[in-house]
């Protein structure tokens, strides 16, 4: 009977944590937050592209009505739409661009608030000179920025606010007639909390979406009974921890331990009470592998695989040990047992230092060696193999030399 899948049982998820509070925070702690930003970004990049193109469109649109118009601009209004061009076009390359997920952002933090200002005080100067029809953009001003700008809510309220503080201070300003001034600001301070409304319940929905989907993911790699990761998370880590060691010339332990006659647990005692027991032990022996790169991993039936990186063969041995004495401390009543009271488990371990022409599987191999030796010399106990033995397999088997070793030991035991 496997376990039911809560968000209690994944007390070091980041994802799980962060969905226990109703609702979710508006901003989540840094390292999480920058990385609902960057998904946030990356779902919203086409809407941002259209968004930035039409941007463009519409200037270049606007420009050449008012040069077919005759209609020349004060110098001024000139520089501002010099500002709103340029700062367009960034916008726009940036978007469309390979640099989007990493510059888009600290950019548009930016630019967005400023080519807006740009826009509502050079709206409201034309519609002081009787042009009216330019304080059409204004509402786009408020809209553009909460949805369409691929900036989170705080910063798109934040660009909103201040395009509709221009518009006001603008009105004041250039001496917007007081009617159309009074009805303008009405509009924008009506507009705004309902737009940040609309936009921040959008903000709330993305972000639980988002920790719902990142909690799938970390399912995807999770035993369910134990909460340890499973055994295809295992092998894809074992294959990357070995390139990455390689590169960093370090070396790379790997533990293989089984529960010591499990089956006469489970015949004895039951299954559930066997499945219990498997939880506590997995949780014994995740609590000696905290480190970012340890990995521990249901690997099969009662058997649990271990990674450890950066650990020499006295670290790995200590750590061995730091296990089966954990899951020994748990005194869990065990009278099945030949070799023991209560539950315990037999660790094998191999240490070696990966190369370009070694093979990981190969060192997995000599890991299971090592805990056959556990077993045969009369289990709750650490066997340990190291570079010296890693270093006798030929093309992912034993040579004749180390088979003749391991026999001989085994005699020995």
């Amino acid at each position: 009977m496997t376990s039911r899948p809560s968000l209690e049982a994944l007390p070091d998820s980041i994802y799980a944590a962060e969905l226990q509070r109703d609702p979710p925070s508006s901003r989540f702690a840094a390292p999480l937050e920058a990385q609902f930003a960057r998904s946030a970004l990356r779902n919203s990049r086409t809407i941002v592209r259209f968004a930035s193109t039409l941007t463009v469109l519409l200037i270049v649109v606007r420009g050449a009505e008012r040069l077919i118009a005759g209609m020349p601009l004060p110098l001024p209004v000139n520089g501002m739409l010099a500002g709103v061009i340029g700062s367009s076009l960034a916008l726009l390359w940036l978007a469309w661009s390979g640099v989007y997920e990493r510059l888009y952002l600290p950019f548009a933090r930016v630019l967005v608030p400023l080519r807006n200002v740009l826009i509502a005080t050079q709206s409201v100067h034309a519609a002081a000179l009787g042009e009216l029809d330019a304080l059409i953009v204004l509402p786009l001003l408020i809209i553009g920025p909460l949805y369409f700008s691929g900036l989170s809510f705080r910063a798109g309220l934040f660009a909103a606010a201040l395009a509709c503080a221009a518009e006001l201070l603008a009105a004041h300003l250039f001496h917007l007639p007081p009617q159309v001034a009074l009805r303008t600001a009405a509009f924008l301070l009506t507009t705004l909390p309902t737009c940040a409304v609309a936009a921040w319940l959008i903000e709330r929905h993305a972000r639980r979406g988002f920790l719902e989907g990142q909690l799938i993911g970390e399912l995807a790699q999770q035993d369910v009974l134990t909460w340890t990761k499973n055994r295809r998370m295992f092998d894809e880590s074992l294959v990357r921890l070995w390139r990455q060691a390689t590169s960093d010339a370090r070396a790379l332990s790997i533990l293989l331990m089984d529960i010591d006659y499990f089956k006469a647990y489970n015949d004895r005692y039951g299954h559930q009470a066997g499945d219990a027991a498997l939880r506590q032990a997995a949780q014994a022996i995740q609590r000696c592998a905290r480190r970012p790169l340890d990995l521990v991993a249901r690997y099969g039936g009662e058997e649990f695989g271990v990674i450890l990186y950066d650990t020499d063969r006295a670290g790995a041995h200590a750590a061995a040990e730091a296990m089966r004495q954990a899951v020994q401390e748990l005194s869990i009543e065990h009278d099945g047992s030949r070799c023991s009271d209560v539950l315990t488990i037999s660790v094998g371990v191999a240490v070696v230092e990966p190369t370009a022409w070694r093979n990981p599987y190969g060192a997995l191999q000599l890991a299971d060696e090592a805990l056959y030796q556990a077993k045969s010399k009369g289990r709750n106990r650490v066997e340990l193999m190291d570079d010296v033995a890693h270093r006798l397999l030929v093309t992912g088997e034993f040579s004749k030399d180390i088979i003749g070793h391991l026999k001989s030991d085994t005699s020995a035991g």
